[in-house]
């Protein structure tokens, strides 16, 4: 089963270095991760998804939406997989764009407002890039905004280590790994190896040198892991511009 095939047609992300690795993933088409359901530990914030399921799976909303967040032993970044479902959970908001969990990026967005800094720029191309920066998280998104009801998100990043009050360079990424892992790291962590079974489904042109991104398919988008000196640096969600559900502009209001 392919999980996700992406037809990648959107404007490429501002940054140079970004924006490459955009193009390198429109021409190919990725697929390649045959996901299984996981079991994954369950917090006081977040119930075990159905274990089979051949469409959209229910993923509900933290009850207590900044618990994991300010968990400074929680990972930043969690994967999970329920039947054929691949989806990403960041600072525990879920980034799925299907049921009440849709309102995973707005309620990332509601908690973590003050001081939260917009901008508009545009790109090579003359497209204007609407830019949230999020630096009690050290996130931001990236995204197109086509009119005052039509935001289309290109890409989440997050910058690591997180920042001092959310566990700062002891706080893990993903699994048991905390900033500054390396690739092989990554890719023999249990988290990794129960969601994605094996490999990068592609890596940049760089990669190899120790300076670039390896991808993972998820069933909504692409999660890529950024790398400098062979050094686990950040990672980037790329939306795939297809869901639709990304772009409900309820999600997208200034909270």
């Amino acid at each position: 089963m392919t999980v996700s095939k992406f037809h990648m047609t959107w404007v490429p992300p501002r940054s140079p270095e970004l924006a490459a690795l955009a193009l390198a993933v429109a021409a190919v088409s990725c697929t390649g991760m045959t996901p299984t359901s996981t079991e994954h530990a369950e917090s006081e914030t977040f119930e075990e998804p159905a274990p089979t399921h051949n469409g959209p799976v229910h993923v509900p909303l933290p009850r207590r939406s900044t618990a994991i967040r300010d968990d400074r032993k929680a990972p930043i970044l969690q994967v999970a997989s329920s039947g054929n479902v691949v989806f990403a959970t960041v600072y525990g908001y879920p980034i799925y764009p299907e049921g009440e969990a849709a309102q995973g990026i707005l309620l990332l967005r509601r908690d973590n407002w003050a001081g939260v800094k917009k901008t508009e720029r545009p790109d090579e191309s003359g497209v204007v890039h609407e830019i949230e920066e999020y630096p009690e998280l050290g996130c931001k998104f990236d995204g197109v905004r086509e009119n005052a009801n039509k935001f289309v998100p290109l890409t989440l990043t997050c910058e690591l280590p997180a920042p001092k009050n959310l566990g700062g360079a002891k706080r893990p990424v993903i699994g048991d790994l905390t900033t500054g892992a390396k690739a092989e790291q990554l890719l023999k962590d249990k988290s990794v190896e129960e969601v994605f079974l094996g490999g990068f489904h592609l890596k940049s042109d760089d990669f190899d040198a120790g300076s670039g991104f390896g991808f993972f398919n998820t069933t909504h988008g692409q999660l890529a892991f950024g790398f400098s000196k062979k050094k686990l640096q950040r990672f980037v969600y790329y939306f795939d511009p297809d869901v639709k559900g990304w772009q409900n502009p309820t999600l997208w209001v200034k909270p």
